[in-house]
């Protein structure tokens, strides 16, 4: 039996996608931490209720996006990636991770944007200073 998805606003700042945590940091900065895999169904959820994070966070978006427990990633959730990646909201986008299907991800997600202001590092601390200094 599948498990039903559901957007789960636990603060202000935090919320929750099935596994998957979205949190709202200081700097404009969204935390996007992957767990798992993603399904169509994550992809619809996230898809319906992003706006109300993005409209949270002052200015243009930096996307901090953490691969390291990610699994596979169905492709209406890879075109997610992409979508978000490309909103006019969208700042700067950093993935990282050290796990090989974290590698094809952010390879797959790179290689099909439209913008050139996405990178990916292999730790959080690259990452977050490319986001915040370049």
């Amino acid at each position: 039996m599948t498990q039903k998805i559901e957007w789960q606003k636990i603060s202000g700042n935090e919320f929750r996608v099935g596994e998957n945590r979205i949190s709202i940091l200081k700097d404009s900065v969204l935390l996007i931490e992957v767990i798992g895999e993603q399904t169509d169904e994550h992809a619809k959820v996230i898809l319906e209720n992003y706006k109300e994070i993005f409209n949270n966070i002052p200015g243009k978006v930096k996307q901090l996006v953490n691969l390291n427990k990610s699994g596979k990633s169905s492709h209406t959730s890879r075109m997610l990636f992409k979508e978000l990646n490309e909103n006019e909201l969208t700042d700067k986008v950093a993935v990282y991770g050290v796990h090989p299907v974290a590698r094809i991800l952010a390879a797959f997600v790179i290689d099909i944007t439209n913008k050139k202001n996405i990178r990916f590092f292999s730790n959080e601390t690259d990452a977050l200073s490319w986001l915040l200094n370049a």
